[in-house]
This record gives structure tokens, C-alpha cells and sequence, in this order.
């Protein structure tokens, strides 16, 4: 029986990701996002494609090779995902997407001494992160 409802829309920015719902933002990561959304964290992250290549856990080689085919894995898309999550969750904190660019990538003692951005790769540190960012936005003391 065919579905009534609309095709979802085409991912064409982390944005587009938020107002997809829970099925969508699922299905899209399924799906693979477009490796253009890694290009635009680079961008805003003002990091290289081998910085980008290393925390969506692949070789720059094969992050040239997505960009090619133009999707990346499932597994990739969730990673990068994870990382717009970071960022946005930093820009809220700080106030200003700068601010937060800053703190995710320079050594916190409250996270022993690791990169936020480093460790978001990784669920657990992803984690982590957020917690230690939810701690600062609530004036809790390490």
C-alpha cells in the first residue's frame, strides 16, 4: 500500500537535519548525509578535510572519495552528526559560534586535558562533552 504521506525533503543543511523529526533525522543518517554537510562543518569549524577526515574516522583518502560519490556512510553520516550537535550545543553556551569554535578545540582540564572536538568522535566523549558543557551553561562546578 503506498505511503500518503510527502517524500521528506532533501538534506541540504544541518538545519534542514533539526526540523526532519526523529524519523526523518534517522532515516537521513541511514540513508547517508551529503558529504557537502561535512564540507560546511569544515567551514564553520575552520578545520581541513584531513581534521574532518579524522573525526568522521576515516582516512582523507576516503574522504575524497565520498566527496566524490558525493554520501557518506551511515556510520560517518551519525559521526558528523554528532559533531553539529557539539557545535551547536558550545554556541548556545558561549553565545557565539566563535566562542565555541575556540573551546572545542583547545585542551579542557575538565576533560583531562582532551579536545572536545578530539573526543566527540566517539560516542562517550561526544558525551561527555555535552555534559561538561551542560555543567558550565548551569554555573556547576566542575
Amino acid at each position: 500500500m503506498p505511503s500518503s504521506s510527502a517524500p521528506p525533503r532533501p538534506v541540504e543543511s544541518l538545519e534542514d537535519l533539526e526540523g526532519a523529526g526523529l524519523s526523518g533525522l534517522l532515516e537521513s543518517i541511514d540513508e547517508g548525509l551529503p558529504t557537502g554537510l561535512a564540507g560546511k562543518m569544515e567551514e564553520r569549524l575552520e578545520i581541513a578535510p584531513e581534521k574532518m577526515a579524522r573525526l568522521l574516522g576515516i582516512s582523507p583518502r576516503t574522504l575524497k572519495r565520498r566527496r566524490e560519490d558525493g554520501t557518506l556512510s551511515p556510520v560517518e553520516s551519525e559521526r558528523l552528526y554528532r559533531i553539529a550537535q557539539l557545535l551547536q550545543a558550545a554556541t548556545r553556551v558561549f553565545g557565539s559560534e566563535e566562542e565555541a569554535r575556540s573551546w572545542l578545540k583547545r585542551p579542557q582540564v575538565r576533560l583531562g586535558g582532551e579536545v572536545p572536538l578530539e573526543i566527540a568522535r566517539l560516542e562517550p566523549g561526544a558525551r561527555e562533552a555535552e555534559r561538561l558543557l551542560g555543567r558550565i551553561e548551569h554555573g556547576i562546578p566542575a
